[in-house]
């Protein structure tokens, strides 16, 4: 009962002195309310940079799916097909379980889109015979999305003995993933490097705070203080100025999207679509703000334990 009650005594008396570090971390950034607001500043644009572009890559991908979703593939049939063989056809692909949907296109809806299309309908009411095939238009399920599977499925299509010609526009989805390859890759590179000014500003502003304290270190060296005593309120003050640039990252970024909404919603309306465009949602903002904290905590703690190491405390 004794040991449990000192080891309850003794958790108590940590936390409370965790606690007492981050009062009085916070009291003495209180006390600079223009230099800490600076810094969280510069701390916030430099996070909220990489955050604004994973918010538009983030909103990109959303709607390229969208746009996949609508890619087709056109089966050209043999002149010599009839419509009872086309109808058998188009059971069979939509047995399959690799394809969505398909429908037939007849010749003689074939010519009157065409007609509608071409703007020379009276040439082509002037033929004798109907010269295009039976078509099947097919869209694949939204795991056949992709460059590859396309042109696996369209190779498979192709073996089909009533098929004379496929044909898939495929080329925009490659541009498109390559696009959005290279601007992922990008937008992590700079969050490595931005998350890295991160660290040299918070390692700056504490390297400054531990040469304004030297003497209260000193001081508390010589009565036996702990290097983990020492360096405690300066990590609380790191992260406390990453939670505050997170904060105002966050806001930035809210801010930079509303800016943006109408004229990106005027935009996508243009194109009868009824995507809308996200922001930042809970487990996005609490990553934000971890990372932030984590930031101010491991460029305060290099910088403490920097400043230790060459007093030899």
């Amino acid at each position: 009962m004794k040991q449990n009650l000192q080891q309850r005594s003794s958790i108590i008396g940590y936390g409370l002195r965790h606690i007492q570090a981050g009062l009085n971390s916070l009291g003495q950034l209180s006390r600079a309310p223009i230099a800490t607001f600076i810094t969280c500043l510069v701390i916030g644009i430099t996070l909220a940079l990489p955050v604004a572009l994973f918010v538009l890559l983030k909103n990109v991908d959303v709607l390229g799916q969208k746009l996949e979703q609508n890619t087709q593939i056109t089966l050209y049939l043999k002149p010599d097909v009839n419509a009872s063989q086309a109808a058998v056809l188009l059971k069979k692909l939509n047995d399959n379980n690799l394809i969505a949907s398909a429908r037939t296109i007849s010749p003689t809806a074939g010519l009157e889109e065409l007609q509608q299309q071409s703007g020379v309908s009276d040439m082509l009411t002037e033929l004798q015979n109907n010269p295009l095939p039976w078509a099947v238009v097919i869209v694949p399920t939204s795991d056949q999305q992709t460059p590859a599977a396309l042109s696996a499925l369209s190779d498979t299509l192709k073996q089909l003995p009533e098929v004379a010609a496929v044909q898939l526009d495929s080329s925009w989805i490659e541009r498109l993933f390559a696009l959005l390859t290279l601007a992922h890759r990008m937008t992590y590179a700079l969050a490595l490097f931005l998350g890295m000014a991160v660290l040299l500003i918070v390692n700056n502003c504490i390297r400054s705070a531990t040469q304004t304290h030297q003497k209260e270190i000193d001081i508390i060296k010589l009565i036996g203080g702990t290097r983990a005593f020492i360096r405690r309120p300066f990590l609380y003050a790191g992260m406390i100025y990453g939670l505050l640039g997170g904060i105002i990252a966050w806001q930035l970024v809210d801010l930079f999207l509303l800016w943006l909404k109408s004229p990106i919603q005027h935009l996508i309306s243009l194109y009868n679509s009824t995507f809308q465009i996200m922001g930042l949602n809970p487990i996005d903002t609490l990553l934000l703000l971890l990372c932030s904290v984590a930031l101010g905590w491991l460029g305060s703690w290099l910088a403490a334990t920097r400043y230790l190491l060459s007093r030899r405390v």
